[in-house]
């Protein structure tokens, strides 16, 4: 199996974005620019809401928001970015004074068209960071940054 998959939320059960990480955009490029686009479909349930976005990310962007998301779960206190260079997904994870967290975020279905949905998450801690760290480790470890940018 070469995809891994990302969840940003408690479980599948509940309110969550879920990122399909499917492989590279374009095998066999390995310079910086072409040889970092994933295709990453996005997975989106909210309350009532569901949203499938048949997105492309780059692996710098998740490799950053992992520093983030462990910066974050050390200190327990400020936020953790996930933001597409191509408006994709906007995502913020937040650590509030309490140790409890909220993600806040939009997806868009076009970049750059109408369709978007905004969207919070709630009722989470500092406890459901790990297994975030470690599912953006494993997309890493399988899609290692490539070239220099």
């Amino acid at each position: 199996m070469d995809h891994a998959e990302i969840i940003i939320g408690r479980d599948r059960q509940s309110d969550h974005v879920r990122i399909q990480v499917l492989g590279r955009m374009h095998p066999g490029r390995t310079d910086f620019w072409d040889g970092n686009w994933l295709t990453a479909p996005i997975h989106v349930q909210v309350g009532g809401f569901t949203a499938r976005i048949a997105a492309g990310l780059r692996v710098q962007e998740l490799r950053d928001f992992r520093a983030d998301v462990e910066r974050l779960y050390a200190q327990v206190r400020g936020s953790a970015t996930l933001s597409s260079m191509e408006h994709w997904i906007e995502l913020t994870v937040e650590c509030h004074p309490t140790g409890s967290l909220s993600i806040s975020g939009t997806v868009a279905d076009d970049p750059g068209r109408w369709n978007t949905l905004h969207f919070v998450i709630e009722d989470l801690d500092q406890t459901d960071l790990p297994p975030l760290v470690d599912a953006l480790v494993a997309v890493e470890e399988r899609f290692p940054v490539l070239g220099r940018g």
